[in-house]
């Protein structure tokens, strides 16, 4: 009698772009090289997306053809991780690993399945594999009222895919590399913090300030720290996935894009304060955006810290993201029970840091 596979026999490995002599046929010794390929699958969620697509198709026929026919061109997949963030950033985990790889965009990989054996079991010459070359994209951070951070890892399509190869003969090493740890999970609540620094705040140019935002600005009068008056609900800021642009040559046999304009977005739920109050975070929210359409919109740069808890202060090197936006949209939000709130919609302005050092 046939025995289905159960689910826990499958493996998520990164290898970096100089791993394999030729990708299409990796052999045993590239495979567990620890310094070059990595075991992420305790980081991956469930969710995860690591798979062919339905391929480009030549309809044509011929004049003999009496039904139709569709012959398979360029080969399509499709790859996308979100992982847990690890409440200790400095912890030698899975979790901070995954992190790291997948922290800037325009990096190459290899990213590769095998089905048939757990995770941790010793890879063996005649394994099957996939591989999936990629390059990332900026990464999304994940985040929602009672849930874990999680770390979405974006991908561009290099074009090299091959599925189901064996993998050659050789010498095997340690790898691929698997942290002894796997990591701690870290809940969204209480460990985010968004502050409001309007351009005119800036030391620097804006070009400075994202690529390492400065604490001072954030922190000087006029620019307002929102947290607190910010609802959970409809919570939207940061990164998007970027415009993938299929710019294939004449030598690619699969799908190929190139990463074109960045992506990100911003909508906010605040809380409104009764009348009579005249200072404090839900005033403050306020009185930053309450003129968002009178002709004078509030422009400046929405700056996020995640996965460290809101009560610490703000210091240098933390990791921290910037994003450009024009005040929108205000609305008011009074149905229901809960309390009055009102939501502002952000338009991009087109700059961005992702998960960048904070400078002093």
């Amino acid at each position: 009698m046939a025995t289905k596979m159960l689910r826990p026999n499958v493996g998520i490995y990164v290898a970096t772009a100089d791993a394999f002599a030729d990708w299409t046929a990796p052999t045993l010794t590239e495979i567990t090289d620890a310094t070059k390929v990595f075991n992420i699958s305790p980081a991956v969620t469930d969710d995860y997306t690591l798979n062919m697509t339905d391929s480009d198709t030549d309809d044509s026929l011929a004049i003999v053809d009496n039904a139709s026919v569709s012959t398979p061109t360029y080969s399509n997949y499709e790859a996308s991780f979100d992982g847990f963030r690890d409440e200790n950033a400095a912890a030698d985990s899975v979790y901070n690993r995954f992190r790291t790889l997948f922290s800037a965009p325009d990096v190459k990989y290899y990213l590769i399945k095998r089905v048939g054996k757990v995770h941790d079991a010793a890879f063996a010459a005649g394994d099957l594999v996939s591989v999936y070359g990629v390059k990332t994209d900026y990464p999304v951070e994940l985040i929602g009222d009672g849930e874990m951070i999680r770390h979405g890892a974006r991908f561009l399509n290099t074009g090299e895919v091959r599925v189901n190869v064996a993998v050659g003969a050789g010498t095997a090493g340690s790898g691929p590399e698997l942290k002894a740890s796997v990591g701690t999970k870290s809940t969204s609540n209480g460990k985010v913090k968004v502050y409001w620094v309007p351009v005119g705040n800036l030391s620097g140019t804006e070009d400075e300030f994202v690529a390492g935002p400065s604490v001072a600005d954030i922190e000087a009068s006029g620019s307002v720290d929102l947290t607190e008056a910010i609802a959970w609900d409809s919570y939207e800021l940061g990164a998007t996935d970027s415009n993938a642009v299929d710019d294939r040559g004449l030598l690619d046999e699969g799908q190929v894009q190139t990463r074109g304009f960045a992506q990100f977005s911003g909508s906010l739920m605040f809380f409104r304060g009764i009348t009579s109050e005249t200072t404090g975070a839900y005033y403050s929210a306020f009185e930053t955006f309450k003129a968002a359409t009178d002709g004078s919109r509030p422009v400046g740069f929405l700056v996020t810290r995640v996965g460290i808890p809101a009560s610490t202060a703000l210091a240098a090197d933390q990791e921290v993201s910037a994003f450009k936006f024009i005040a929108d949209a205000f609305m008011d939000n009074t149905e229901g029970e809960d309390s009055v709130k009102f939501m502002v919609n952000f338009a991009p302005q087109g700059k961005l840091g992702v998960n960048v050092d904070a400078t002093a």
